[in-house]
């Protein structure tokens, strides 16, 4: 067998292992992030094999799959068990609390989260604040708010600027206010994420997930459309059943139980049955590849 197609065969047969261990819970998603730190690891395999090729040692290309096999194997039982190499950065965390108030000028807001890897909960607040944010983190990364208006519309993004992938502690826990019509931007990494939008005035909700867990509890404040993409994930969305529902989907390997919802099928279209006479509707487009989606009625 050439060395190029064992590389090959044995990077997609790790990272499918792998994901099927996510999907059925025996290991968490917080894994990626602890496998990013091997990127180096590849190029020191591609380095042995080049210089053992056409040598008397060629029988010692058998090391670069033993070391990456060892190296995921490492890094996954460090992950699982929560233990650090000693010689590991041990960094410290803090708690940083930061709010935006809630100005009287403006009729809507659009919000972009720009999220990494760890816990992300994002909840209902007090009509006080337009957001406030929890964010425990490491030392050294800095979240932010910033907030600008236009034309009676308010723009606030959340996120930090630094990102240390593989962190232990990044959770950022954002409540937004519920009197206001808002539309609602999400972009996370590796990441477990827990949406609570039931009591929000969510107009349009974009999730751009990469090796995640989501959990959307969607409510009927109003009708909302609502995006999500990216690869590898495990998704949970919870609508209310008085609300009428429409699912468009471009979904390559993914797993789902849309045909046990008792919906109209048409193409890559489901329907609610009440989705025409409904006085709330949620729009649903998915776009996702190797993952697990459900949507649960309550």
């Amino acid at each position: 067998m050439k060395t190029k197609s064992l590389f090959g065969g044995l990077i997609i047969l790790l990272i499918g292992l792998i994901l099927l261990a996510n999907n059925f819970g025996f290991l968490s998603w917080r894994v990626w992030g602890e496998l990013w730190r091997l990127w180096p690891l590849i190029l020191i395999a591609i380095g042995l094999d080049l210089l053992f090729r056409g040598t008397s040692f060629s029988f010692l290309r058998i090391l670069p799959p033993l070391l990456i096999i060892g190296g995921v194997c490492f890094m996954v039982y460090l992950s699982e068990t929560g233990k650090e190499m000693l010689w590991f950065e041990r960094r410290s965390t803090e708690t940083i609390i930061l709010t935006q108030p809630l100005p009287s000028t403006v009729k809507k807001v659009a919000i972009e989260i720009d999220f990494g890897e760890g816990t992300l909960k994002v909840e209902s607040n007090s009509i006080q604040e337009l957001a406030r944010g929890k964010f425990i983190i490491s030392k050294g990364i800095k979240p932010w708010m910033k907030y600008r208006e236009k034309k009676e519309e308010g723009f606030l993004e959340i996120g930090s600027y630094f990102s240390y992938p593989g962190s232990r502690e990044n959770s950022w826990e954002i409540k937004l206010n519920n009197t206001i019509p808002l539309s609602l931007k999400i972009d996370t990494g590796a990441s477990d994420n827990s949406l609570d939008l039931s009591s929000l005035r969510i107009t349009e909700l974009e999730l751009n997930a990469g090796a995640s867990k989501n959990r959307i509890k969607l409510g009927k404040e109003s009708s909302l459309n609502v995006k999500i993409s990216g690869g590898a994930s495990t998704t949970e969305i919870f609508i209310p059943r008085s609300m009428g529902v429409r699912i468009e989907t471009d979904m390559a390997l993914a797993t789902h139980n849309f045909d046990t919802l008792n919906f109209e099928k048409k193409g890559d279209i489901y329907l609610s049955k009440n989705y025409w006479r409904a006085d709330k509707r949620v729009d649903l487009d998915l776009d996702i590849g190797v993952s697990t989606i459900k949507i649960k009625l309550y």
